[in-house]
């Protein structure tokens, strides 16, 4: 039986303001299995940040309740790669673990041996204003990877980048993560990247929101290029597309 690494159970969320309470996220439930790749699309303002948010802890439901079993706190990488600018690449890389107190010979040498692992070790001594977007985008990555974390929530991580660089990115990305045998959470407005990375893509309602369609993805190819070349792809597509709320999304 496969292990249940993330439980969302009933989670509401509700907004208190002076005129009233807006609910924004009505009924969601869905659990996440050790090792999964999850995908979550739906309209702009549905809420699906807001569910990143909870599971990270940065927010608490109104009701109901979200159950992480791992042993490790989420590691939570957003649109914008939030690097510092006066940082080296390797002093980036090991912010998370000195903000966490986990900074140490072991868990810097364990930093630095992703950066090398994944193409960026001669870029240690670099500043951010000296990479590409998408090198930017695999330094915020490992420096995430590098707090050991078992989840990551992945919000937009992509939307920043031209088209071709996200092709590559995706495929890159995708490939880091499945290594590190990580369980993954992804945000994205991109239907195309939800399919090619996602073992299964969640579709969400317009407000208040609600889990709309799940979809299980069974796909020829690795990678995510690949996959977005198998012969029932644009079927998965055509189904997400069909069930978006297209209106509320405007």
């Amino acid at each position: 039986m496969a292990e249940i690494l993330l439980e969302a159970d009933h989670v509401g969320l509700a907004y208190h303001e002076l005129d009233g309470e807006t609910l924004a996220v009505e009924d969601i439930s869905f659990a996440v299995e050790k090792g999964e790749f999850l995908s979550i699309v739906g309209p702009s303002g549905c809420g699906k940040t807001s569910i990143l948010s909870m599971i990270d802890g940065l927010m608490q439901p109104s009701r109901g309740r979200i159950n992480l079993y791992g042993k490790s706190k989420p590691g939570y990488m957003l649109q914008r790669d939030h690097l510092l600018d006066w940082r080296t690449v390797e002093g980036n890389i090991l912010l998370g673990l000195e903000v966490q107190g986990n900074l140490n010979e072991e868990s810097r040498g364990y930093a630095l041996e992703l950066l090398k692992t994944y193409g960026l070790g001669e870029f240690a001594g670099k500043y951010p204003s000296q990479l590409s977007g998408g090198m930017r985008q695999k330094v915020a990555l490992i420096r995430t990877l590098a707090t050991r974390p078992e989840l990551l929530l992945l919000d937009e991580p992509f939307s920043a980048l031209d088209f071709q660089t996200r092709l590559m990115l995706c495929d890159e990305m995708h490939d880091i993560l499945k290594r590190e045998g990580k369980t993954v959470i992804l945000v994205t407005h991109d239907i195309s990247e939800a399919i090619s990375m996602g073992d299964r893509v969640l579709v969400f309602s317009a407000r208040p929101t609600g889990v709309k369609a799940e979809h299980i993805i069974d796909l020829s190819g690795k990678s995510p290029l690949e996959r977005r070349n198998a012969a029932n792809f644009k079927d998965y597509f055509n189904a997400i597309w069909g069930e978006l709320d297209h209106d509320e999304a405007k």
